[in-house]
């Protein structure tokens, strides 16, 4: 005389399947991402620009000096620090994640347009 207990509904999926998610969800060129490296450890903002079998290339700049860059932009002295585009081999990436917001935290590409009062596009010039 158990009890019967009914299977939990399954969770809802996002539209998509396994081999090709949702396009918002998509990890890919033309998008904002953050790079999580090890050996040694680095973590990198940018667009990503290309993505192939041996690695990925990133138009970009190093996490640390996201804001310093973000707040150089908009002084009236000369600038000295930009974007830079760079390989990663496969072996060197963690992980790589959308810059998306999480909850009310804005992603790094809000919070430079917050900074600066520019979209990224804009301010590169159709750089990325």
């Amino acid at each position: 005389m158990g009890r019967e207990t009914k299977d939990p509904s399954p969770a809802p999926r996002l539209p998509g399947s396994p081999t090709r998610p949702h396009p918002e969800l998509a990890v890919g060129v033309g998008r904002y991402v953050v790079l999580y490296l090890h050996s040694p450890r680095e973590k990198h903002w940018g667009a990503l620009l290309q993505m192939d079998a041996a690695g990925l290339w990133l138009k970009g700049i190093e996490l640390e000096s996201f804001d310093a860059w973000a707040r150089e932009l908009t002084s009236d002295e000369p600038g000295h620090m930009g974007l830079t585009t760079f390989f990663v081999p496969y072996l060197r990436v963690d992980k790589v994640t959308l810059d998306e917001r999480v909850g009310p935290m804005p992603s790094l590409k809000e919070r430079f347009e917050a900074i600066t009062g520019k979209s990224v596009e804009e301010t590169l010039g159709g750089e990325v």
